[in-house]
């Protein structure tokens, strides 16, 4: 029992990528479907840019998601990943991702 415990207690962050997405629909019914999508998986910065904290699986699966929604022929959506050791610098009003809870 005692060998699996550090295995079960790994911190989630330390296996997940974080990205910025950021999107431009052509369609707004597209559009809102995609911002729907999106918010419930990351943080709003702006109106089509988040950021998203996600494991490999779970990026896979957005990835999919958007697909399905999207008409790849009009629309585009870009992954940026962000550096884990990179602070954030913002002018301006500030967004708040820190002490957020999604339920």
């Amino acid at each position: 029992m005692h060998a699996i415990l550090p295995i079960l207690c790994v911190n989630m962050s330390s296996r997940s990528t974080k990205y910025l997405v950021c999107y431009d629909i052509c369609n707004a019914k597209r559009l809102r479907r995609i911002h729907r999508l999106v918010r419930d998986w990351g943080v709003p910065i702006q109106f089509s840019i988040f950021e998203v904290e996600v494991l490999p699986k779970q990026f896979d699966q957005l990835k999919a998601e958007l697909s399905q929604l999207m008409d790849l022929q009009e629309d585009k959506v870009m992954f940026y990943r962000l550096s884990p050791d990179q602070d954030r610098v913002c002018l301006g009003v500030q967004v708040q991702t820190e002490d957020l809870m999604f339920v």
